[in-house]
């Protein structure tokens, strides 16, 4: 599917709704210690509602719909492009913690999704693939474990935020393998991705890892209020919260990444509507690399799409039944080896 958004003729691009948003060291020292941080007053209310009245019709069963909004609506790219979040990413990647602290300040989009939770419900602990790529890694690895920038979409009222299991205390359950985490070379550790085939089983009060013994003390979470946002690392463990209600709740979740950051496209088994944009040109390189459609600048200014233009982009082609089936299967029988790895060594 070819798609056409033309950039910076929403509300959601005028400069005067935004207010620029800085990073203090607690900030950062939360988010590389312990793997999120909560950003307090990040969004003016009156944009926070405006995006909530923009996704409210989207229909909560048409995962279609839900994923990778900025290729779908012209207001939520231009919100990515003109709000504060691509330069808050800026500034997490350019963290002296960082190991991406020494490449040009540039933030460009990644991927984004809605989430919805109403009566109660919740998803199953979780890591995510298309963000962390190569495994059980810390905050400061940050081209191959991308940081999220969740947004609650509520007008007023609080929030919970989403649960994230700390760092700090995930490190310091493990035995042997402490090292090898902090140096970025970890295994996934999946002993049950609580789901039951593509649905979750939300029941679980932690997650079940093998070599790892994890209680409910572990687990950060804070009330959020309209504008606030929570930075997390997502290749901690982490789950949306339970419902608070009355109401709906809507969440708004971009990710972004730094000019070294290899993409890598998602199983297709949990893309099975083909929501993510064709990156053929950019297979094995950098996303800085050229000038693709797929990842367009937040930051700097000078590389972003210039105001009027557009942005030509196309869907991954949707897979057969038997890719699915075999995209299945490759990513459990790669689950099934890592758990036999972990026994071995356990």
């Amino acid at each position: 599917m070819r798609l056409v958004r033309q950039v910076g003729k929403t509300y959601f691009a005028r400069a005067e709704i935004y207010e620029a948003f800085t990073l203090t060291d607690r900030h950062r020292d939360e988010f590389f210690r312990d793997g999120a941080a909560l950003l307090k007053g990040v969004l003016k209310p009156e944009v926070v509602k405006k995006l909530h009245e923009q996704l409210l019709p989207i229909p909560e069963w048409d995962s279609e719909k839900r994923l990778n909004l900025w290729m779908q609506h012209d207001e939520i790219l231009d919100f990515y492009l003109f709000g504060p979040l691509g330069d808050i990413a800026r500034q997490v990647f350019q963290s002296p913690q960082a190991v991406t602290s020494l490449l040009p300040p540039t933030a460009q989009l990644q991927r984004d999704f809605i989430s919805t939770r109403s009566h109660n419900s919740t998803n199953g602990w979780h890591i995510d693939r298309t963000e962390c790529q190569i495994g059980d890694q810390p905050s400061k690895f940050l081209s191959t474990a991308l940081a999220r920038l969740s947004v609650p979409l509520i007008a007023e009222g609080r929030v919970r935020s989403t649960q994230v299991i700390n760092q700090s205390k995930y490190a310091a359950a493990m035995s042997e393998a402490r090292e090898e985490y902090f140096a970025g070379k970890s295994m996934y550790r999946r002993e049950g991705r609580f789901e039951r085939l593509f649905l979750w089983d939300p029941n679980i009060n932690v997650p079940v890892l093998p070599g790892l013994n994890l209680n409910e003390d572990m687990i950060m979470e804070t009330w959020m209020e309209p504008g606030d946002v929570v930075l997390f690392n997502t290749c901690l463990w982490h789950r949306s919260p339970p419902w608070v209600g009355p109401g709906l709740e809507l969440g708004l979740h971009p990710t972004f990444a730094p000019s070294n950051h290899i993409s890598h496209d998602p199983p297709m088994w949990s893309d099975t509507k083909a929501s993510w944009c064709l990156t053929d040109e950019l297979a094995g390189k950098t996303i800085g690399e050229g000038n693709s459609s797929c990842f367009p600048y937040a930051y700097p200014e000078d590389k972003r799409p210039k105001v009027g233009s557009t942005l030509t982009l196309k869907r991954r082609p949707i897979g057969l039944p038997r890719h699915l089936a075999f995209s299945w299967v490759s990513v459990q029988a790669r689950d099934m080896l890592r758990k036999l790895y972990f026994l071995y060594r356990g």
